[in-house]
């Protein structure tokens, strides 16, 4: 009798697994894709198809561009059986060939293919495609520096906006065209690896810049050639790329912040809440009405106001047992 109750328990948990992904497919049903494929040799189609992917909850995955081996395969059917179907491949054919979208199609996938001549041009076109009403914010970063174009996809993940890649020598024609189409309020420049006259040349089109800077010279060994690339080497430099965009990043910002207007943008979600409750108090505020204005206990309170201290947007005068918390900038709102 136990082990017939153990049985039925045992086909109730597998039965109630295979559902689970049902369950989350009707719930992500609104994603566009059931999976983003990019190639496996280079990683910036990786990085520019991250906003996308983590805004959808699509997953990625990279893959030989020539051809799908036989491993690639039988996990794409285990996919397709969930009935996952819709696969977008990032890249025109000479990024991923027609063989691998032909093997696809032969499981019984449903693939899209958006890629532009360049990678300048694919990431334009992705924004487009996912942010078909455009939207108040661009990201910008260098198509060359694969460093900040990883911290920019961090951001634009997180702030949930279009990114787009630039040449690192010109304003490139598709820039131009993702600020046409996604008429932007805002364009958020990130890191290094672009034309000096980069936001000046934005400017005269019209759009606010804010660059997340700049100045950074990233130099990496040369390594021996070699008949196969090694991509762990690869992975290692942006990594380390990354650790020094971030900091130095961080420091351009403060150091930009010491400008009379501040995009609310830039802003964290939880910064951005504080600041309009000390804005609605005619820019200045006892810190201990800020909880109940914006629902936030009295620690995370204290730590918004000392991030936001440390950015040189407020400062605090003690009065009494309280401190006044006022503004040190002003602070640019958008509708």
């Amino acid at each position: 009798m136990g082990k017939r109750i153990a049985a039925i328990a045992l086909a109730a948990l597998i039965l109630y697994s295979l559902a689970c992904p049902l369950v989350s497919s009707q719930q992500t049903a609104t994603a566009p894709y059931d999976l983003i494929l990019v190639r496996n040799d280079n990683m910036i189609d990786y990085i520019v198809a991250l906003p996308y992917s983590h805004m959808f909850g699509i997953p990625i995955l990279p893959v030989n561009p020539q051809e799908l081996d036989a491993g690639t395969l039988a996990q794409l059917e285990s996919y397709a059986r969930l009935r996952w179907t819709k696969i977008l491949i990032i890249g025109n054919s000479q990024a991923i060939s027609d063989t691998v979208q032909d093997q696809l199609l032969e499981l019984g996938f449903s693939v899209e293919r958006i890629g532009g001549a360049d990678r300048t041009e694919t990431s334009v076109k992705l924004a487009q495609k996912f942010f078909p009403n455009g939207d108040q914010v661009l990201v910008v970063a260098s198509s060359s520096d694969y460093g900040s174009a990883l911290a920019a996809a961090r951001w634009a993940m997180v702030e949930r906006h279009p990114l787009v890649l630039n040449s690192p020598k010109i304003l490139s024609n598709s820039t131009k065209e993702a600020l046409r189409t996604l008429n932007p309020e805002l364009v958020v420049i990130i890191g290094a690896g672009l034309p000096e006259d980069l936001e000046s040349q934005i400017q005269a089109l019209g759009y606010q810049t804010y660059w997340m800077k700049k100045d950074i010279t990233i130099t990496i060994p040369e390594t021996p050639v070699e008949t196969k690339t090694d991509w762990t080497m690869v992975v290692l430099a942006v990594i380390a790329s990354v650790a020094v965009v971030v900091p130095v990043t961080a420091y351009y910002v403060k150091k930009r912040w010491a400008a009379n207007r501040v995009p609310i943008e830039v802003l964290t979600e939880k910064e951005k809440i504080v600041v309009k409750a000390i804005l609605e108090k005619g820019g200045s505020v006892k810190q201990e009405e800020l909880p109940e204005l914006t629902g936030y206990s009295r620690p995370t309170i204290s730590r918004i106001i000392q991030g936001l201290e440390e950015k040189q947007l407020v400062t605090r005068e003690k009065v009494g047992k309280t401190f006044i918390v006022k503004l040190a900038k002003e602070i640019v709102l958008r509708e």
